[in-house]
């Protein structure tokens, strides 16, 4: 009891972090830089390209991939450079019908991308809608990534901030 007592404090007093999946939304987008500059969050759960086809179907984005991407990285590059944290956040849910070699090969797509677009290492990963089976946990190992759950901080959606 004591310990699930002091785990809810620590949450508690942790910045908020911030799960993005409408951050290429421009109205998001100012919503985030005013929430970045507040310094209030620190940290920001992404999602990449890999997650182009969730983001046209839930988002109804009209953009190419590519521009896609591009616009993904000039936001993440302008957190990183106001001193915020990117960690990894990718879809997987039952709805999309993802196999386990689908799944690997969404983790490797974002991974490579993050690196090569981004020049950093993430270490964790929060799955979409907190939807995540075996096959994840064991990629999440291979990839030496840290599964992260709602309980183990305070987090918001960015696109709650559409509402």
């Amino acid at each position: 009891m004591i310990k699930k007592i002091l785990r809810n404090l620590a949450v508690l007093f942790k910045p908020l972090t911030v799960h993005t999946e409408a951050i290429v939304l421009d109205s998001v987008w100012e919503k985030v830089k005013q929430k970045a500059l507040s310094k209030k969050i620190y940290k920001w759960y992404v999602m990449t390209p890999a997650n182009y086809k969730f983001s046209k179907a839930f988002l109804n984005i009209k953009m190419s991939k590519q521009e896609f991407s591009k616009k993904l990285k000039e936001r993440y590059l302008w957190l990183i450079k106001n001193n915020q944290k990117i960690e990894l956040h990718i879809h997987l849910n039952p709805v999309m019908n993802i196999t386990p070699k689908e799944q690997e090969k969404m983790f490797k797509e974002s991974l490579e991308w993050i690196n090569k677009e981004l020049k950093i290492v993430v270490q964790e990963f929060a799955p979409g809608w907190w939807k995540y089976n075996k096959a994840t946990l064991e990629i999440l190992r291979k990839y030496n990534l840290k599964l992260i759950k709602p309980a183990d901080y305070k987090s918001v959606h960015d696109f709650d901030w559409l509402k």
